[in-house]
């Protein structure tokens, strides 16, 4: 009997269970199905949900704001008789009758203002007497010439009227190696305004100016032109440039940095042209013994005490002058060949680059403070800067 009643308890709540178990597959059916039948874990690769499918503008809308304030410049010179020396090369001939030919350079240019100012290349207008402006709505103004630095390439023009698009020269330059850039300009006068991106590949100084170079394809046509980053801002004026290597022509792009450029519009506005500070001396790499040595006709002797006296140097610090301009500022001041030059303002100089760097945008009767060596002693003088010829 006993045996019977503990079966009996055993089944009822073996039933107990079971019914349990079978709401739990009724009610919830996922917590029991296959493994077989589940999906793998997707959570890293889904790709999210594009909700808006508008295409890509890139670039488009910076562009189309500051297109319109690049142009296209024609400039065509004065009639000379075909029988002149200005007839020998790089002309468009008048026709027959006339007995002439002419100039016809073409360019681009770039309105900085709502006055009517823009800035080009000074080679664009080589011997021009008429420039035509002519604007990406199809428009055409005559153009008066304010002033031209043919040293920095730089001229500045006006026309009369107030450009509805311009890009402002920058008092500071803020572009680094690596930077997006993009080229606006005509590539010639047979095709319209054009679009090229690259980045700055490098930035050095040369002559009077800072310059970038960039891979952004440059053509002929294109001197003059914007240099904008990627934010829309005027970095530079592009100006192309040639190296003929056995025989062909190849093509490198610079732009002129656009502060650099600042400083040119404004001494052009003021004076007509730029007036660049000079020190009256030539100089020469502390590096260059051999060099330095030749172009002084030292003796052994000299020689050897030049060398004593470069070795007290930081390798390659300083430039030996190797001339001094009689009445010039240096003279003046009583700097003689052999001094090596190791400071202009307390930058440190190393190249006759750096040497024109430290003074380039400081104008005439500037006063520049030089440090130079004579002897082993260490000397400072204040130079009055006289005006580069």
């Amino acid at each position: 009997m006993k045996l019977l009643e503990f079966l009996g308890f055993i089944i009822k709540y073996l039933l107990i269970g079971l019914g349990i178990a079978a709401l739990f597959i009724v009610f919830m059916p996922e917590r029991f199905s296959s493994q077989k039948d589940e999906k793998p874990h997707t959570s890293q690769t889904t790709q999210p949900i594009i909700e808006n499918n508008k295409p890509q503008q890139g670039f488009a809308d910076m562009l189309e704001s500051v297109t319109p304030a690049v142009v296209g410049i024609k400039a065509r010179s004065q009639a000379f008789p075909l029988n002149s020396e200005a007839c020998s090369s790089r002309l468009q001939a008048l026709p027959p009758e006339t007995n002439a030919c002419a100039f016809l350079n073409n360019g681009s240019g770039v309105f900085i203002d709502d006055k009517g100012y823009l800035v080009t290349n000074a080679h664009v207008l080589d011997k021009a007497s008429t420039i035509v402006v002519e604007l990406t709505s199809g428009q055409q103004l005559k153009a008066q010439v304010i002033g031209v630095d043919v040293e920095s390439d730089i001229a500045l023009l006006k026309v009369d009227a107030e450009p509805s698009h311009f890009l402002s020269l920058p008092e500071t330059d803020q572009s680094r190696v690596g930077d997006w850039v993009f080229a606006i300009g005509t590539p010639n006068m047979a095709f319209n305004q054009t679009v090229t991106q690259g980045i700055i590949s490098s930035k050095f100084f040369s002559r009077v100016s800072h310059y970038i170079q960039t891979d952004a394809a440059l053509k002929p046509g294109n001197s003059g032109g914007a240099l904008v980053n990627a934010q829309g801002e005027l970095i530079g004026i592009t100006s192309l440039s040639t190296q003929n290597e056995q025989g062909e022509k190849h093509y490198q792009s610079y732009a002129i940095v656009a502060n650099n450029v600042a400083h040119v519009v404004e001494q052009l506005k003021e004076h007509g042209e730029v007036r660049r500070g000079w020190l009256g001396l030539d100089g020469d790499m502390t590096i260059n013994l051999d060099s330095i040595s030749m172009e002084l006709s030292l003796n052994p002797e000299q020689k050897q005490r030049l060398q004593q006296r470069i070795n007290q140097l930081p390798y390659g610090k300083g430039i030996v002058v190797t001339g001094i301009n009689p009445q010039g500022p240096a003279d003046q001041a009583q700097l003689q060949p052999l001094d090596i030059i190791t400071k202009v303002n307390g930058k440190p100089i190393y190249n006759s680059i750096d040497l024109i760097s430290a003074i380039w945008n400081l104008p005439p009767q500037s006063t520049v403070n030089v440090e130079y060596m004579r002897a082993g002693k260490k000397y400072n003088q204040d130079i009055v800067l006289g005006q580069r010829g």
